[in-house]
C-alpha cells in the first residue's frame, strides 16, 4: 500500500501547488506520514511563496495544531551564487530585483536538520505570441490555446500555470434587501447590488510540453486545458492569465512523471507509481524523502479574455428557478431570512395600487456571493454596465 498511498500524496500535492502561489493543504498518508512537503517555485522577478509541510497519516486522528508546526518552526531563505542570501516572513522572498545571471537555491532548516534545493540558474521564459480559445463543433467544449516560442537550438521543455477570474451572475437581481436588526425590508441601493461577483483561482492541470524533435522551437495553437459549456466561469466574462516558464531536462521529466501518476490515479489496473523524489534533500541524511520540486524560473505572461457576449458558448444547465415565494407580513419575512431565503422584487394587485408583498428567493439565486465569489472587482477587468 505504501506505493499506492505515495502515489495518492504526490498527487494531490500537485493539484495543490503551484508556480508562485500556495495553496493551503496538508497531504495525507494511508496509514503513514512525516514526510516534508516543499510547495512552490523561485520566480526571479517577482515576490516567490515557499510553503513547507508535514504530511499526516489518514489514521492519524490527532493533527490539530500540529499540521502548521513545521511552517512555523522553519528558517528558511534564498541563495544566490555571489554569496547574497534573501530572507523573507513566513516563505516570501522579494525576488523582483534578483540578478538572472546568477543561481539561486532555497535553504530550509528545522528540527530534522537543513534542506536545500538544487542550484539553478533561470532560464529565459520564451514568448508567448498568443492566446486564443476553439470551440468545438457540437460547442460543447472550449479549448484554451497558446502559440508560443523560445531560442533554444534544438528544442525547448515547456511548462505552463493558469491564474482564471471570471465574472458571474446571480439568478435574480435583486432591488430590495431585508434588515434583520429592524425586520423591514429597505430599497437596495444600484452601487450596492449583489447580482455580479468576481472569483479566481489557480488551475489545477499540470501543463508541459516540449519541442525536442520539432524542426523549429515554436508551439502553434497547443492547448492547455478545455471548459465545458456548462461551466459557470464562462457565463459572463472569463480571464486567462497563463504563465510560461522553460524548464531544465529534470524538471521537465519531474513534471512528466507527476503528470503521468496523476492521470493514473483511481484506476484498478494502473501501473504501480514510482516514488518520485523531487530536488530537496536533507544535507545531513541525503536518504529521506522529500515531496515537491522547488524550481527557479524567469515567466513570460499574457492575459486571454472570454466574453460569452461574443462567443455565445454558455449553457445553463440548472434547470429552470424554482418559483419565488411571495410574502407580506413581517413575521414571515423573519422567519424566511433566517431560513436563507432573500427579497428581491415587490409584488403588486393587477390595479398596482395596492403592495402585496415581496418576491422571497433562495439565497443562492438573489446574491452572487452565496457561490463563494466576492464583490472585489479586479483592477484589470474591463469596465462593464453592472
Amino acid at each position: 500500500m505504501r506505493k499506492l498511498s505515495l502515489h495518492i500524496l504526490l498527487f494531490a500535492l500537485t493539484v495543490f501547488s503551484a508556480a508562485s502561489c500556495i495553496y493551503d493543504y496538508t497531504p495525507q498518508l494511508d496509514g503513514e506520514g512525516g514526510y516534508m512537503v516543499v510547495e512552490g517555485n523561485l520566480i526571479i522577478g517577482q515576490v516567490s511563496n515557499i510553503r513547507t509541510r508535514w504530511s499526516w497519516s489518514l489514521v492519524d486522528t490527532a493533527q490539530g495544531d500540529d499540521q502548521w508546526r513545521i511552517l512555523n518552526s522553519c528558517r528558511m531563505h534564498v541563495e544566490a551564487s555571489d554569496g547574497s542570501r534573501y530572507d523573507g516572513p513566513y516563505g516570501s522572498f522579494d525576488l523582483r530585483e534578483a540578478d538572472p545571471s546568477l543561481e539561486y537555491r532555497l535553504v530550509i532548516e528545522n528540527e530534522r536538520g537543513t534542506y536545500a534545493s538544487g542550484w539553478a540558474r533561470p532560464t529565459t521564459p520564451g514568448q508567448i505570441d498568443s492566446l486564443s480559445y476553439r470551440i468545438s463543433e457540437d460547442g460543447k467544449q472550449m479549448s484554451i490555446l497558446v502559440a508560443a516560442q523560445g531560442d533554444g537550438a534544438e528544442g525547448s521543455y515547456y511548462r505552463w500555470t493558469v491564474d482564471e477570474t471570471w465574472e458571474y451572475h446571480a439568478d435574480v437581481f435583486a432591488i430590495y434587501q431585508y434588515n434583520p436588526a429592524s425586520g423591514q425590508i429597505v430599497p437596495l441601493d444600484y452601487k450596492d447590488n449583489v447580482y455580479n461577483c468576481w472569483s479566481s483561482e489557480r488551475r489545477v492541470e499540470i501543463m508541459t510540453a516540449s519541442t525536442y524533435g520539432l524542426s523549429e522551437d515554436r508551439l502553434a495553437d497547443h492547448q492547455l486545458y478545455t471548459l465545458a459549456n456548462t461551466d459557470r466561469r464562462v457565463s459572463v466574462l472569463y480571464s486567462a492569465e497563463v504563465s510560461q516558464m522553460r524548464l531544465s531536462e529534470e524538471a521537465y521529466r519531474y513534471w512528466q512523471t507527476m503528470q503521468r501518476n496523476s492521470s493514473d490515479v483511481g484506476g484498478l489496473f494502473s501501473p504501480e507509481p514510482s516514488e518520485v523524489r523531487g530536488n530537496v534533500v536533507n544535507t545531513e541524511n541525503p536518504d529521506e524523502l522529500v515531496l515537491g520540486y522547488v524550481g527557479v524560473f524567469s515567466v513570460a505572461s499574457k492575459r486571454l479574455f472570454v466574453d460569452n457576449s461574443k462567443a455565445r458558448f454558455y449553457r445553463n444547465a440548472s434547470g429552470p428557478l424554482p418559483a419565488p415565494d411571495t410574502l407580506g407580513k413581517p413575521d414571515e419575512w423573519r422567519k424566511a431570512y433566517n431560513q436563507g431565503m432573500r427579497p428581491a422584487m415587490d409584488v403588486w394587485n393587477e390595479e398596482g395600487n395596492r403592495l402585496l408583498g415581496y418576491e422571497w428567493w433562495p439565497v443562492r439565486c438573489v446574491d452572487c456571493r452565496a457561490l463563494g465569489g466576492s464583490k472585489r472587482k479586479p483592477d484589470y477587468w474591463p469596465n462593464r454596465d453592472i
